[in-house]
C-alpha cells in the first residue's frame, strides 16, 4: 500500500534522530565543533538555540515513527518535511553565499532538497 512512504518515514526519521536530533538536543557545541563551526565564547545563546532545534528535530521524528504505520492518514507529516526541506535549502544557500558557513553545511543544501523531492515523489496516494 504505502510501504514506500512508510520507510521514507522510518527512514528519514532514524537519519535526522542519529545526525541532527539527539546530537543537537544533547551536546549542540560538540556536534557544531565536529561539523567545522568555530564555537562562540559566549555560548549560552548557542546552546539554547541548538537544543531547541534539537527538541523540534526529535517531536518531528517521534511523529514520523507514529505516522509511518498509516501515511495516508498522516499525509500532512509530509507537507510538513516538504517545506522544512525547502526552506532549509533557503537557509543553507543564503550561508554559503555569505560564505559564513562550513563546507558540511553546503552539502546540506543537498540532503534538503533531496527531503523535499522525496516528500513529493513518495507522498500517499488514497486507499
Amino acid at each position: 500500500m504505502h510501504t514506500l512512504s512508510a520507510v521514507f518515514l522510518v527512514g528519514g526519521a532514524v537519519f535526522f534522530a542519529a545526525l541532527f536530533g539527539i546530537p543537537l538536543l544533547v551536546a549542540p557545541m560538540s556536534w557544531a565543533k565536529r561539523v567545522g563551526w568555530k564555537i562562540p565564547e559566549e555560548r549560552a545563546l548557542a546552546n539554547y538555540l541548538g537544543r531547541s532545534l534539537g527538541g523540534v528535530i526529535m517531536a518531528i521524528v517521534v511523529v514520523a515513527l507514529q505516522a509511518a504505520r498509516d501515511p495516508w492518514q498522516n499525509r500532512i507529516l509530509f507537507d510538513l518535511t516538504f517545506w522544512i526541506g525547502l526552506f532549509m535549502v533557503v537557509v543553507h544557500a543564503y550561508g554559503w553565499i555569505r560564505k559564513n558557513q562550513p563546507v558540511v553545511e553546503h552539502l546540506e543544501i543537498f540532503l534538503y532538497g533531496g527531503l523535499s523531492v522525496l516528500s513529493w515523489l513518495l507522498y500517499p496516494n488514497p486507499p
